[in-house]
């Protein structure tokens, strides 16, 4: 039975592989699903008064992708981002609260709470330092969670607003993201996994285009992301060795033994043959007659 549970316990730490070593270095790519929360967009004029509300922007799903590099310290990773996102934008929508006049034009009405059509996209390329803690949650699979913080090249473009263009850009934002994910060894030097990722880019700031002159607009950038991850470590841990064979059992021991009388070695337990029988008396010789 005992040599039994040693071959069962080397068989299922050879069969599960080793998520990566310590102390070594990793490289992955990962990519999904961009999901961005509604932008306001709000606007001023450079002639005086603050921002007002102006514009609601919905999102369709985009594309969210990036490459990652890093070192694995045990519990600890550190590790850098270089990532892309992009959505194309739904709906526009007057905010409720806007007040007017309403710049624009054409055929539309622009009026607080009109949906208004046009086309625009949003893009987000940055570069983030994240920092995550590792926890390992048994059969080889670790939950990770932590924080990242960048720089982002954040844009948002609107296309034929009424008569206008809107475009805010800013190439320097302070980006933040929160990060949770679960990864699983496939092999000793790779592994799958899921990681949703929270990203926050900041205002970005911008122009109105054929607006009347001294119109700004601004908004933001928060979104949710999904992302399918695929990892390769450089220094993947060693699979245990099995366990040493068991010992071989000792020789069972020798039988016992007696030396009878007569020479002979038989076993303890045996009887010794009997001594023979002694030989006969020799025959009695008698007397001559004279």
């Amino acid at each position: 039975m005992k040599r039994i549970l040693l071959v069962a316990a080397a068989a299922s730490a050879i069969s599960t592989p080793a998520l990566a070593a310590d102390g070594a270095p990793y490289v992955g790519v990962e990519a999904g699903v961009f999901i961005p929360q509604k932008s306001d967009v709000d606007r001023k004029f450079n002639s005086g008064g603050g921002w007002v509300d102006f514009l609601d922007v919905k999102h369709d799903l985009g594309y969210d992708a990036d490459l990652i590099a890093g070192y694995d310290f045990g519990m600890f990773r550190i590790e850098g981002e270089l990532g892309r996102k992009h959505a194309g934008h739904s709906s526009y929508e007057i905010d409720p609260h806007a007040p007017g006049p309403f710049p624009g034009g054409g055929t539309q009405a622009v009026v607080p709470g009109a949906t208004i059509d046009a086309n625009g996209r949003t893009n987000v390329t940055s570069g983030m330092i994240n920092a995550l803690l590792d926890l390992d949650i048994g059969g080889g699979g670790s939950f990770y969670a932590g924080g990242g913080i960048g720089l982002a090249h954040v844009s948002m473009t609107i296309d034929s607003l009424g008569t206008q263009k809107l475009h805010l850009a800013d190439t320097d934002n302070l980006a933040w993201q929160g990060i949770a994910g679960f990864r699983y060894p496939v092999s000793s030097n790779v592994d799958v996994g899921l990681k949703y990722r929270y990203f926050s880019a900041g205002t970005i700031h911008g122009d109105f285009f054929g607006a009347p002159p001294g119109m700004e607009g601004r908004s933001f950038v928060h979104s949710h992301s999904l992302l399918a991850s695929l990892t390769y470590n450089f220094g993947a841990a060693e699979a245990p060795l099995p366990p040493p064979p068991p010992p071989p059992p000792p020789p069972p021991p020798a039988p016992a033994t007696q030396t009878c009388p007569d020479g002979s070695v038989i076993d303890a337990t045996a009887t010794c043959p009997p001594p023979p029988p002694p030989p006969p008396p020799p025959p009695t010789q008698r007397g001559e007659r004279g």
